[in-house]
């Protein structure tokens, strides 16, 4: 017989919280493949002065972390002496995605909800208040030209 343990909501709320720093928070800018869309406020070329498109090999300090598992072609890096920051805002990490070997996607990664507000209200500062699909789930999305950055939370703001 299996036995079950009973959680109490202070728990529940610590396990849903380390799964969702465990899961992280991030806001992901990824190329976009469309014609007619149009840019929005500061749309970026790209990240941390790479442009978007730019083969891994033309890259020097970037260490191989992983591949993503749902799609075999896009490993992820990340580069050795990064500041990690966005704007004024700490982050715990930025991956680097390189797709067939062309630069493709970053993710910022932050610690904590704070942090991620924090994220969230630079994001706005520079990219304007983007598309929000669902006022009950922390996702913002900014269409443009050659990018598109999503902005999303492993937490429930609400």
């Amino acid at each position: 017989m299996k036995k079950t343990r009973k959680r109490d909501s202070s728990s529940i709320f610590v396990d849903k919280m380390f799964l969702a720093i465990k899961t992280l928070l991030y806001s992901a800018l990824v190329l976009l493949v469309a014609t007619g869309a149009s840019a929005f406020r500061n749309e970026p070329d790209g990240y941390n002065g790479i442009v978007w498109g730019t083969d891994i090999s033309a890259l020097k300090g970037m260490k191989e972390i992983g591949v993503r598992p749902d799609s075999p072609d896009t490993k992820i890096y990340v580069r050795e002496g990064d500041a990690l920051h966005f704007g004024s805002i700490g982050l715990k990490g930025i991956e680097y995605e390189f797709f067939k070997g062309k630069f493709r996607s970053v993710t910022l990664k932050v610690k904590d909800l704070a942090h991620y507000v924090a994220l969230k209200r630079e994001t706005f500062e520079r990219f304007g208040r983007g598309r929000e699909l669902n006022p009950l789930a922390e996702r913002y999305f900014w269409d443009g030209a050659s990018s598109k950055v999503s902005l999303i939370s492993a937490f429930d703001l609400s």
